[in-house]
């Protein structure tokens, strides 16, 4: 009855409701990795978490990364470029979108969105997610109350 899904779509809801940041569907996600030019795409997760799987091309960030690190380090990247920030579902990520939104504006980024659901949407759905050896089945739960979310592969 409480599977999932429905646990993870009540997370979803609670970050939306807290966090007023643009949101990407994965499908729509992945229609643009298909495309020609990728989105930048950022984990906002930890290094443990972010080795054990990604979503390809991902480039991992800090959490805690401030507005003026994230320019220096980014800002010449964003011009033109559609940017997808994710985490496990949701809150991390946009936390961060938050911080550094206006940064993505104002270097000319074409868009700056939060992947609604993270990579536990898309590892749910099937969606391919890589480790440093190529496409993994392993995901990090991140801990056992969040991972509960997970519908796990094995």
């Amino acid at each position: 009855m409480f599977g999932s899904d429905w646990l993870l779509d009540g997370a979803i809801m609670m970050i939306e409701r807290t966090h007023r940041v643009d949101n990407l569907a994965t499908d729509e996600l992945a229609a643009m990795l298909d495309e020609g030019e990728p989105p930048l795409l950022f984990d906002v997760r930890t290094a443990a978490e972010f080795e054990k799987s990604r979503i390809a091309t991902a480039v991992r960030l800090e959490p805690n990364i401030d507005a003026d690190d994230f320019s220096a380090r980014y800002g010449s990247f964003l011009k033109g470029r559609d940017t997808v920030f994710y985490c496990s579902v949701g809150q991390r990520s946009s936390e961060l979108l938050e911080r550094v939104e206006s940064v993505c504006r104002n270097v000319g980024a074409r868009s700056c969105r939060n992947l609604r659901g993270g990579i536990f949407r898309w590892y749910n759905e099937g969606r391919p997610v890589f480790d440093g050896s190529g496409s993994t089945d392993d995901i990090d739960g991140y801990d056992p109350l969040w991972s509960v979310m997970v519908e796990w592969r094995r």
